[in-house]
């Protein structure tokens, strides 16, 4: 009887041995992975930073107006361009631009033909 008894606490030495080796493999795993993961998250703030940086350098306006200027042909808009309010109210009126009960018809025609 002694010896059934010794022999299964050796059994079970065994399997508690293992099973801790095999939590102590797998928990090194995981380790890595957060390791990994840690790595990652680290490299993806620095690209961030990096475009944050770049986008801040491509919206400059003085770069953005020499762009306008070569390719779209656009330059600043003079002072006799500007109007006041009072002096569009010849020209579009003051009535909403969408009615409510006019359906869904072709709302911009009708706009359209209301100013002519």
């Amino acid at each position: 009887m002694l010896k059934v008894f010794n022999g299964m606490l050796v059994v079970g030495l065994v399997v508690s041995a293992f099973v801790l080796y095999s939590l102590e493999h797998s928990m090194r795993k995981h380790e890595r992975h957060i390791a990994s993961l840690k790595r990652d998250i680290s490299t993806e703030k620095e690209t961030i930073k990096l475009l944050k940086a770049e986008w801040s350098y491509l919206i400059r306006p003085e770069r953005l107006e020499r762009l306008a200027a070569e390719h779209l042909g656009l330059r600043q808009s003079r002072p006799y361009q500007l109007v006041r309010r009072e002096e569009l109210t010849g020209v579009v009126s003051m009535r909403p631009a969408v009615e409510p009960s006019s359906g869904f018809g072709d709302l911009i025609g009708n706009i359209l033909k209301d100013n002519q």
